[in-house]
């Protein structure tokens, strides 16, 4: 891709800008302003910013109290279902969603190709140049042939469900750019429909035995599509899944954006060749399947590192003191005790695992038994409670490795690692009832009530 002469970078999301989406309808997404880097170019546009408000909390600029209207859910999975177009429902939380599932769909994409979607124009069945929308027509001749781009869809599926008309109203608003409570509450609304999307695959997997579908957690089916009276609105559940390039931050005396690195190339050599503390590859994974929503993976991983580098240490220790022989012993009677391990790198090593720690890795470790043993399905709703199950085992893991270097490695930079991640949730809650899908705030005293939905 040529570069301009002047260096530029995406560093503020600018008004909101009218482009097409799928369903040939116009609807609004946020466009990239660029900012010159020239020196004190950055600064100048942030000192024209306007002073932020006294006070704001993140959905007290929702009605709360707006009747519901009835929506459809858009979103592509990350493989086919091998099963002709149909409709059908899946029952959850006592309501009963209509799905339908398709597998002739295609997106038009114009111009730079962009994995978010932002160059996204059109999804659909597949349609000849003169059969697709006035509007998508006038873009094209603006452009080369060549930037235009057809993409076949695996299987997409379109749920029936119901939003807060004044989010919709305000997010397909061309006026001005719609607030974070809109884009956060439409986040929880299609996330929650992750396990209503689940039922219809296992359903289908437990029919089959299809090698190659699964259960889907965010990472996986990252973008979708709110669609309502030919309108739609594309919605990100990921933010990470959401960058076409790495990110940026301001750094220097100029406040000159430059790309955020993690790691120097130096330092990346000498990694290459160290070895992994034992567990901490599964550490490693468990915090991984925890960003990627895959939380029950996470917590058979957490457990696992734990149980690892708890064996490692209490052999090192014992073979130390008692000699091979004494430690393979004890290895083999202990195979199936972990407690008795855990006791004996205490007498060992005269050090206690403080309460809290042990208390958390109790909680852990049956949680991980009831997902083992007996399939228990960790669901959205517990993502905080399985958070704290990684980031106290973590510590864990810390204390018996016991190498503050490492624990260092860990532990610092924790903020700036975090960039990608969803750092709002929990501030909205959505819930399936019996009547429907509701998203509740958890910082204002306002509820949605039972209005009569408002239908296409």
């Amino acid at each position: 891709m040529p570069r301009s002469k002047t260096r530029t970078a995406r560093v503020q999301k600018g008004p909101a800008a009218k482009r097409r989406v799928p369903g040939n309808v116009t609807t609004t997404e946020p466009s990239i302003q660029r900012v010159s880097c020239a020196p004190g170019s950055f600064r100048a546009w942030l000192d024209s910013l306007p002073p932020p408000p006294s006070s704001y909390s993140l959905g007290q600029d929702l009605a709360w109290d707006a009747p519901w209207i009835d929506v459809t859910l858009s979103v592509e999975l990350p493989f086919w279902l091998l099963v002709d177009n149909t409709t059908l429902p899946v029952n959850l939380g006592g309501h009963e969603f209509e799905i339908s599932l398709h597998g002739e769909l295609f997106e038009l994409q114009i111009g730079q190709i962009s994995d978010a979607k932002q160059s996204a124009v059109y999804r659909g069945p597949f349609k000849q140049r003169e059969k697709l929308s006035a509007d998508i027509r006038r873009l094209l001749s603006k452009r080369p042939k060549p930037t235009a781009q057809w993409r076949k869809c695996k299987t997409v599926l379109r749920i029936r469900s119901r939003c807060n008309e004044d989010v919709w109203k305000k997010r397909i608003s061309g006026d001005k750019p719609w607030g974070p409570s809109v884009n956060l509450y439409l986040v929880e609304l299609c996330r929650a429909h992750i396990p209503i999307v689940n039922g219809l695959i296992r359903g289908y997997r437990l029919a089959t035995y299809d090698r190659f579908a699964f259960e889907v957690a965010p990472w996986d089916v990252p973008f979708w599509y709110v669609e309502r009276g030919g309108q739609s609105a594309l919605v990100g559940v990921v933010p990470y899944r959401g960058w076409d390039h790495m990110p940026m931050i301001l750094g220097g005396q100029d406040s000159r954006p430059r790309f955020y690195r993690l790691i120097k190339p130096d330092r990346l050599s000498e990694s290459v060749a160290a070895s992994a503390t034992p567990g901490e590859l599964e550490l490693l994974g468990a915090i991984n399947f925890m960003e990627r929503g895959n939380y029950s993976d996470a917590v058979r991983r957490v457990t696992t590192a734990i149980e690892v580098i708890v064996e490692a240490v209490t052999g090192h220790l014992l073979e130390q003191q008692q000699g091979q022989t004494a430690t393979a012993k004890f290895l083999k009677n202990t195979r199936a005790d972990f407690p008795r391990r855990l006791a004996k790198y205490e007498e060992l090593s005269a050090r206690a695992l403080p309460k809290s720690l042990e208390e958390q890795l109790l909680k852990t470790r049956m949680l991980r038994h009831r997902i083992v043993h007996g399939g228990y399905r960790i669901t959205p709703a517990e993502r905080n409670e399985i958070q704290r199950c990684i980031d106290m085992g973590r510590w864990t893991f810390n204390w018996f490795e016991n190498n503050p270097a490492r624990s260092k490695v860990r532990e610092q930079r924790i903020a700036s690692r975090s960039i990608g991640r969803e750092m709002a949730y929990g501030i909205f809650r959505a819930e399936i009832t019996p009547a429907g899908m509701v998203v509740r705030s958890c910082l204002t005293s306002d509820e949605p009530k039972e209005t009569p939905a408002v239908t296409d």
